[in-house]
């Protein structure tokens, strides 16, 4: 047994060693063309090549063991009794898949579910299940199962093969490197730039690894359950980054973020457009090769349209809400960490919405006052001078000082404007958009109005005549919005 150990032990030294190597290749060809120009012939014959070559290993041994492989990403470890529900179902699809069980899950923002392998010390190896605190959410039944299968996939072998070790894992350390360099200058783009090709080198054989963990989970749920869960997942992934760059990225630069993001992310995919929802090349070409060899599987236990054979979804922690917002859409954390949520404020789905809204309107509103200003209208700014200068037939002259979205800036200094006079009110929606509307009900038409008023004197002077009439002042003045973020109240990060 000790025998057998130790031959194990032995083995992966010399794996590791190998991996240096490999990864040191693009490293060792310059420091060897280097000798070779300085010292000519004798740099092979005297034994520097030798040392030179130890050296160069020695070192990208040393920073990949300091600063790489890449570490878990930033999230929430769950055992099986905070998350009972969810460690079910990861079990059987581990058993239905005939795998081992993941040493651990993280639940963490975006959402996207991988089984991230971490090595560390040496060769030994930790798998973790990577889950995206919004699958759960948007995924329960028979396609998350499905998609935790193909992260599980990855683990079909204990052992991979030395091609495989060296790519997945050279791509890790190198990756992590990477990261660890970013941000200082030169020799973070070197690093990037070796990290890059590294993994241009051995793509081949981490694509190769895709389609195996592909035809692991179709084995086990079919060929067709795999492409639904495929499909769908890009589609849930391709959400999520709109929510987060319609929604959540301009919320927290108005200072404040939505009670329960989840939810919000649920009442947003309710409302999307279906347009540009085509699944990108990449996902069309694993689905056709996992459809020209199709499998039927093996067949799923009762209860798998429900989550882990329950009737309710799992409830994740709620602490789990602070890496939905600070994430990128793979859920790692930037260099910044959690200081984007310092002092966020949070509020209902509805403030949220309409301070969002509200906060983009008066901002656009705040810069087209600023292009009238320098078109000649004088100062203070009012809504009434700039609808002057537009009564003069000076629209082509604001459109040269503001841009192509002049009509969309006087729209919302219109909306601005009827809203802050109490004569309408903004209605959000989770789409990212809101109408106003007067007492009535009735959608004003703000967009259309500022059109006309752009496009001559008419239409401008109509305008006019009709906020007058209707009780909008004129005096109304844009300025800059500011962040409603406040230190003092319940944050996104716990209480103050």
């Amino acid at each position: 047994m000790g025998a057998r150990t130790g031959l194990r032990a032995l083995a992966g030294v010399l794996l590791l060693g190998v991996l240096y190597v490999v990864l040191a290749l693009p490293l060792l060809v310059v420091a060897f063309a280097t000798g070779a120009i300085v010292d000519h012939g004798r740099f092979f014959t005297s034994g520097a090549a030798v040392l030179w070559g130890l050296g160069v290993v020695a070192v990208v041994a040393l920073l990949l063991e300091l600063a790489g492989p890449r570490r878990l990403p930033v999230g929430l470890a769950v055992d099986a009794v905070a998350q009972p529900v969810l460690w079910e179902l990861v079990e059987d699809v581990a058993a239905d898949l005939r795998v081992p069980v993941p040493d651990g899950i993280v639940l963490t923002g975006g959402a996207g579910c991988e089984l991230r392998v971490v090595r560390r010390p040496g060769t030994l190896l930790h798998r973790h299940l990577v889950l995206g605190g919004t699958l759960p959410y948007v995924m329960t039944g028979r396609p998350l199962r499905v998609v935790i299968a193909h992260a599980l996939g990855h683990s079909r072998r204990r052992r991979p093969p030395l091609a495989d070790r060296i790519a997945c894992h050279g791509v890790d350390a190198v990756v992590g490197l990477a990261d660890a360099f970013a941000g200082r200058g030169a020799s973070a783009r070197i690093a990037a730039g070796y990290a890059a090709l590294y993994r241009r080198v051995c793509a081949p054989v981490v694509d190769f690894e895709e389609r195996a963990a592909d035809r692991a989970a179709a084995r086990a749920y079919g060929t067709e359950a795999v492409v639904d869960a495929l499909t769908e997942l890009a589609l849930v992934r391709a959400d999520w980054r709109r929510f987060r760059d319609e929604l959540l990225v301009p919320g927290m630069a108005a200072g404040c973020v939505p009670r329960d993001p989840i939810a919000g992310f649920r009442a947003f995919r309710a409302e999307r457009d279906e347009a540009g929802s085509e699944p990108e090349p990449a996902l069309v070409t694993r689905i056709e090769r996992l459809r020209a060899r199709p499998t039927d599987g093996r067949g799923t236990p009762a209860g798998t349209d429900l989550v882990g054979g329950a009737s309710a979804e799992p409830r994740l922690l709620a602490h789990v809400h602070p890496y939905l917002l600070a994430t990128d859409d793979d859920g790692h954390l930037g260099r910044r960490g959690f200081a984007p949520l310092d002092g966020l404020v949070k509020l209902s789905d509805e403030a949220f919405l309409g301070h969002l809204l509200g906060f983009g309107s008066a901002r656009r509103a705040a810069a087209l006052g600023m292009s009238a200003r320098r078109a000649g209208v004088e100062y203070p700014v009012t809504l009434g001078g700039v609808l002057g200068l537009l009564v003069e037939g000076r629209g082509d002259e604001l459109i040269a000082r503001h841009g192509e979205d002049t009509a969309e800036a006087l729209a919302a200094l219109l909306e601005c404007a009827w809203v802050e006079s109490g004569r309408g009110r903004m209605r959000p929606s989770w789409a990212g958009t809101g109408t106003v509307t007067d007492h009535d009900g009735v959608e004003l038409d703000l967009a259309a109005a500022a059109e006309a008023a752009l496009a001559g004197a008419a239409g401008a002077r109509a305008l006019r005549d009709r906020l007058r009439a209707t009780g909008v002042s004129t005096y109304f003045e844009p300025k800059p919005p500011l962040s409603i973020a406040d230190g003092e109240r319940e944050t996104v990060v716990g209480h103050r």
